[in-house]
């Protein structure tokens, strides 16, 4: 697998910006290899590319995440192969805001990710899928939303809904509270896209420099995925 990975590190550009150390993915796996399941594989704009989608699936595969909570939903990409690489009786729940409350929002929402909420339906592409009964959909504003029932009971968090620094400063104070124990992993989309997200950089990189909980956030090199275990 470390072959592997190491010929598609070197077919992949990695984000020019931010303070996180980078780290390679195999660094964060087991040597043995694992079967992983790639559905919906045709990416759409704002969805993860697919070495990110390997990244996650693996990492999901590998923790044995039972309870897993989604920042975010859009089309459902993410989402769906979060529940074909979890375990039979795992359970994903998945927040995603509804055009209805983007007036109300509690900070500002970026002008280009209106397009993201502005939407149908959220999560079509697991609507019809047999992971759909391990999914939960969630509607609200994640900074108004009440996560009580969650707290302390989820294994691994993906934060991908709004970019905006107030968001993923709120949404990544969220996540830590969410993990069972104290112990799981957290990951963050869109690190190291001044160009689109800069946001995401600040917060993060403000979260890793002066924030405890948070010290061994890092970059996962080749993605634009940021990440955090918890032991």
């Amino acid at each position: 697998m470390k072959q592997l990975i190491k010929k598609i590190l070197g077919r992949c550009s990695a984000p020019t910006s931010g303070n996180l150390p980078n780290v390679n993915i195999s660094t964060l796996l087991d040597t043995k290899d694992f079967e992983l399941k790639f559905l919906a594989p045709q990416v759409a704009y704002g969805n993860v590319n697919t070495f990110e989608l390997f990244v996650i699936n693996s990492l999901v595969k590998q923790s044995a995440s039972k309870t897993i909570f989604e920042f975010g939903t859009f089309n459902g990409r993410t989402t769906l192969n979060l529940a074909a690489n979890s375990g039979p009786e795992a359970r994903v729940y998945t927040l995603d805001m509804p055009s209805s409350q983007l007036q109300s929002a509690q900070f500002k929402i970026e002008q280009i990710e209106r397009l993201y909420v502005e939407k149908p339906v959220s999560g079509e592409l697991f609507q019809k899928q047999t992971e759909a009964t391990k999914i939960t959909q969630l509607y609200g504003d994640s900074a108004k939303f009440d996560y009580s029932p969650f707290f302390g009971q989820i294994d691994f968090v993906f934060v991908d809904a709004s970019h905006a620094y107030d968001y993923v400063m709120n949404d990544s104070q969220i996540a830590l509270k969410l993990l069972r124990d104290g112990q799981g992993i957290i990951l963050w989309h869109d690190y190291g896209r001044p160009q689109w997200w800069p946001g995401v950089i600040r917060a993060l990189d403000e979260l890793q420099k002066i924030s405890k909980p948070f010290k061994n956030l890092v970059h996962v090199e080749g993605t634009s995925l940021a990440c955090l275990i918890k032991q």
